[in-house]
């Protein structure tokens, strides 16, 4: 087989893997039994909730967060539901955090292997600003340009936070 064709085969390999782990996932996930999470330590949620003391597991990659028994937000991890959503040079991994009244307080994109100057772009287009202040259903209707020259990376962020919040609304469902 010459070198094209053994690429492509592969890259069908690598293709078929990555809608076999997404579908086994989503079925995890959507089955109706809460998943097995890692707890969310309440040094990662201070410093957009500097008043809380405690942090609740609910779901997988999904938090609430607490002062005492009032519920002061939400912290929701786009990953594992956005892990297929491709940016720039991979995932686009993100936090997004929901007030008190179910509104977008931050979206905040973590580790990642996008390109640091197409990331810097895209904060500073604000894209990352663009969701503040809507409901979830609100963000998923809105249609929020992607920042000139980093539209790679501006994708994946608008993918990984559409897909995020549409698993949100199905774990709100169970």
């Amino acid at each position: 087989m010459n070198r094209k064709k053994h690429y492509l085969c592969n890259k069908i390999i690598d293709m078929k893997r990555i809608a076999l782990f997404a579908a086994v996932v989503l079925a995890l996930c959507s089955c109706g039994r809460k998943a097995n999470w890692p707890d969310l330590p309440l040094a990662e949620v201070t410093d957009v909730f500097p008043d809380a003391t405690s942090v609740e597991t609910i779901d997988t990659a999904y938090y609430n967060v607490k002062k005492g028994d009032a519920v002061l937000g939400i912290v929701l991890f786009s990953s594992p539901y956005s892990d297929a959503v491709t940016g720039y040079a991979g995932a686009t991994p993100l936090r997004i955090v929901l007030d008190e009244n179910g509104k977008i307080k931050e979206v905040k994109l973590l580790e990642n292997n996008d390109t640091p100057r197409f990331v810097q772009r895209v904060a500073d287009g604000g894209l990352f600003e663009a969701w503040n202040g809507m409901t979830v259903e609100e963000a998923l209707k809105a249609n929020v340009d992607a920042v000139s020259g980093a539209t790679f990376t501006s994708s994946g962020v608008k993918d990984s936070l559409k897909a995020r919040l549409e698993a949100y609304l199905r774990q709100l469902k169970q």
